[in-house]
C-alpha cells in the first residue's frame, strides 16, 4: 500500500492538542476580549460559547457576565475534557456545531475562532441567529487570514509535486471569508449590526513560533494528511524557509506577525 493509500485509509484527523493550542493563549485570547468589550446586552441570563476549545474565551465571558448561566461547546473531546478540568464547576457540552440543534435559545450566542473550520457560513449564521432571544445578540469572530504570507506561504509549499498528493483539497475545509461576504449575510437578518476588522501585530520570538502557532490551527489538516512524523518535519521547514522571506527580523530580534480578524455583533430585535 502506498503512502497516498495510508494516508486516505486513516484519514480522520488526530485529536486536537490543547496544550499546543495554549502556548498561545493570551493571543488567542485577545479577540474574545474585544468581541465581549463591544456587546451591548445587559444582564444576559444565558449565553452559549460555540467552539469554546479548552475554555479561555468563555472565562472572558464569565468575567464579564458573572450571573449568566454559561455553557461552552466544542467538538473536540480532547478540548471539552481540558476545560472540564481546568474549570470544573461551569458547564461543557461535547457536540458538533455543525449539527448543532438545541431546543434553548441564548440572550447571546457567542463564537471565537472557531466558524472557520465550519463551511456554509450563509446557512450557518441565519441558523445561529435563530437561537438568539429577543434583544439578545449573536457575536462572532473569525479569522482573515487568506491573504496572509503566513497563508501564501502554506499554499504555494502545499502544491510542489512532494506535497500535493497528500495535501489536495486540504484548503477547502477552512473558510476565510471577507468582511463583504458577512455584511451580506446580516443585512437581511437585521437592521442592527456591528462589523468590523481588526489587525493584530503579534510578536513572535522566533520564525520558528509562527509554525507552532498554526501548528494547532491552520496547518493541521495539511500535516494529518502527510504520512509520518518526519515528512511533517521537512514540510513545516519548507513553510518556515518561506516565512524568513516574508517576515523580517525587528530590531529586537523578534517576529512580528500581522494577523487581521473579522468581527461582527448583531441584535434581534
Amino acid at each position: 500500500m502506498g503512502d497516498v493509500e495510508k494516508v486516505k485509509k486513516s484519514s480522520k484527523m488526530r485529536n486536537w492538542d490543547p496544550k499546543q493550542y495554549l502556548r498561545f493563549k493570551n493571543e488567542r485570547t485577545q479577540p474574545s476580549i474585544d468581541l465581549v468589550s463591544r456587546v451591548r446586552v445587559d444582564n444576559p441570563s444565558t449565553i452559549i460559547d460555540i467552539g469554546c476549545g479548552p475554555g479561555n474565551s468563555t472565562q472572558v465571558l464569565h468575567q464579564r457576565w458573572p450571573n449568566a448561566e454559561i455553557t461552552g461547546l466544542d467538538n473536540s473531546s480532547e478540548m471539552i475534557e481540558t476545560a472540564r478540568r481546568d474549570y470544573p464547576n461551569q458547564k461543557w457540552l461535547l457536540s458538533d456545531a455543525s449539527k448543532l440543534e438545541l431546543d434553548q435559545t441564548y440572550d447571546i450566542v457567542f463564537s471565537n475562532a472557531a466558524l472557520q473550520w465550519i463551511p456554509d457560513h450563509d446557512i450557518l449564521i441565519p441558523r445561529f441567529f435563530q437561537m438568539v432571544n429577543p434583544r439578545g445578540s449573536l457575536a462572532v469572530q473569525v479569522p482573515a487570514i487568506g491573504e496572509s504570507l503566513f497563508h501564501k506561504a502554506l499554499l504555494s509549499v502545499s502544491l510542489r509535486e512532494r506535497w500535493s498528493r497528500f495535501t489536495s483539497g486540504c484548503e477547502d475545509l477552512l473558510n476565510y471569508r471577507t468582511a463583504e461576504y458577512y455584511y451580506n449575510i446580516l443585512f437581511p437578518l437585521t437592521s442592527e449590526f456591528d462589523l468590523w476588522e481588526t489587525t493584530y501585530h503579534d510578536v513572535m520570538a522566533s520564525h520558528g513560533e509562527l509554525i507552532e502557532w498554526h501548528k494547532s490551527t491552520g496547518m493541521r489538516p495539511y500535516l494529518e494528511r502527510l504520512p509520518d512524523d518526519g515528512s511533517r518535519k521537512e514540510f513545516e521547514g519548507e513553510i518556515l524557509t518561506e516565512c524568513k522571506h516574508s517576515y523580517p527580523i525587528q530590531k529586537d530580534s523578534k517576529v512580528l506577525y500581522p494577523f487581521k480578524r473579522i468581527f461582527f455583533v448583531a441584535y434581534r430585535l
